[in-house]
């Protein structure tokens, strides 16, 4: 479940820091890295740690997994593993689970004599440095999966985690080109909650976006769209490499959402639609929605995706009080109707 989000880089292509609330397996995520914390060449399956879990689930036992890139003698102390589905032994992913991640990375945590964590770099500096010289050694990963690194077995305070967390969020994807989302994720709802109250806070964002609204209003539309979604792969078997409709088909699975999570996983749907359909590895949505104009698509179909953007950036970027809206059922039709009739019309012309 989507907490929070928001848009590190409004104006650019999607850049995006997301609370997810969870068991990892059971989130849908679709990523390229995930990334585990450990101490110094420790990676025992301690019970309720996502090493146990990673062995439990998958089969994947981290201290015997080869690495594309090791860092651990130096400052960064960490590594990352090769692709997995190039392992003698590829990992096996959980029955009925859609989450699935290419490589796993560890960043590691010196422990002082009494067991207490003694690293000289705040745990979430590791990270970004590590993401910062992967596209060096020709390793690209736009989506990064992480839980709240070292507020597991490492036992640090999450609280402690957060104003080093948003401030390398702030400066670190300046520096990390590649990184489209980065995704937080923990089964602990508490301390993801003070985590997203942090950043409302630090956004002036009405905490309302994160109220949970039930559908049963727009149940019929909602059953319509998640049928859509769910026979979209099947039409356009060429775009399932490319467009992720799980994480927005779980989300609609339910009786009620989020206004946050619907306008963010909406509005990223629509625009790896619109890269695909210009032929776009990257860009943002709003130049792709310039250059479906120029190339005379039909209005009302750019009129129905600019409806999805715009509902997305309004619960993606912050807005000063004079501005602040609260989000209504009629809101949450509008913009459901507009996705419904651009996924219909797929591909548009």
């Amino acid at each position: 479940m989507l907490l929070n989000a928001f848009d590190v880089d409004p104006g650019a292509a999607e850049r995006t820091l997301e609370l997810q609330w969870g068991e990892l397996f059971g989130l849908g995520l679709q990523a390229d890295l995930l990334v585990v914390s450990a101490w110094v060449g420790n990676y025992e399956p301690v019970p309720g740690t996502l090493v146990q879990r990673l062995q439990q689930a998958c089969g994947l036992e981290l201290g015997a997994l080869p690495r594309a890139l090791d860092l651990t003698s130096c400052a960064l102390q960490a590594w990352i593993s090769p692709p997995l589905a190039e392992l003698a032994t590829p990992p096996r992913w959980p029955d009925g689970s859609s989450t699935h991640f290419r490589r796993i990375a560890v960043v590691e945590s010196e422990r002082q004599n009494n067991g207490a964590l003694a690293t000289p770099w705040p745990v979430f500096r590791q990270l970004f440095s590590l993401l910062a010289v992967l596209p060096l050694q020709g390793i690209h990963c736009p989506v990064v999966a992480s839980p709240l690194l070292s507020a597991g077995n490492q036992a640090v305070a999450p609280e402690r985690l957060f104003p080093d967390l948003l401030s390398c969020c702030r400066s670190g994807f300046r520096h990390v080109p590649d990184l489209e989302r980065l995704i937080v994720f923990d089964r602990q709802r508490e301390s993801l909650d003070l985590l997203a109250e942090r950043i409302d806070l630090e956004l002036g964002r009405s905490p309302g976006a994160r109220d949970v609204v039930p559908l049963g209003d727009l149940d019929e539309l909602r059953v319509e769209l998640l049928g859509l979604l769910r026979g979209f792969g099947r039409l356009h078997p060429l775009l399932t490499a490319e467009v992720d409709l799980s994480e927005l088909s779980y989300l609609l699975a339910s009786d009620q959402v989020t206004p946050v999570a619907l306008g963010m996983h909406s509005r990223r749907l629509v625009e790896r639609l619109v890269r695909h359909h210009l032929g776009w590895r990257k860009g943002g949505l709003y130049q792709g929605l310039q250059a479906l104009q120029r190339r005379e698509l039909n209005p009302w179909i750019v009129s129905c995706l600019h409806q999805v953007r715009v509902f997305g950036n309004w619960m993606g970027h912050p807005a000063p009080p004079e501005r602040r809206q609260v989000v209504t059922p009629v809101d949450l039709a509008t913009m459901l109707t507009a996705l419904h009739r651009v996924l219909e019309s797929y591909p548009w012309r």
